[in-house]
């Protein structure tokens, strides 16, 4: 049996004119749409409560059944954050926003890897001369 589609308005069933257009039409694009004004209106109310040096760190995020994701850079910044987030769920709410709950997340750090470019050396590096007094050194404590 074939998937349903979702209905779209026969004006634009073949070669909708724009993306704006289709997700007016399909209930999935409207309601993903209306998610994302909903998150970037409630971090327009709260970005003026944060201090500059936290609100660079943290990015507005999902809003899903009531509850709205702030992504924190780092578990630093999440652990400030969390200390607004009663103000900024209390301001949310009286400004008429059906918010029950922020979750804070930290963004996942991606892990650098060595440059290829570069041999992986087998330990430091020093010169001949601080090899030899090492050794000599080592060759008295034994």
């Amino acid at each position: 049996m074939p998937a349903k589609r979702p209905a779209v308005a026969p004006s634009l069933q073949k070669g909708a004119k724009s993306l704006s257009a289709w997700a007016q039409v399909t209930l999935p694009i409207a309601a993903l749409r209306d998610a994302a004004m909903l998150s970037r209106q409630m971090w327009s109310a709260v970005q003026p409560m944060l201090p500059a040096a936290l609100r660079g760190g943290v990015q507005p995020g999902r809003w899903q059944e009531g509850v709205w994701s702030l992504t924190a850079r780092s578990s630093a910044v999440a652990a400030k954050l969390s200390q607004f987030k009663p103000t900024l769920l209390r301001h949310l709410q009286e400004r008429g926003f059906a918010l029950r709950d922020i979750r804070i997340r930290v963004q996942p750090q991606v892990e650098r890897s060595a440059p290829s470019a570069q041999p992986q050396s087998q330990g430091p590096s020093c010169p001949p001369a601080v090899k030899d007094r090492l050794r000599a050194l080592l060759g008295r404590a034994g």
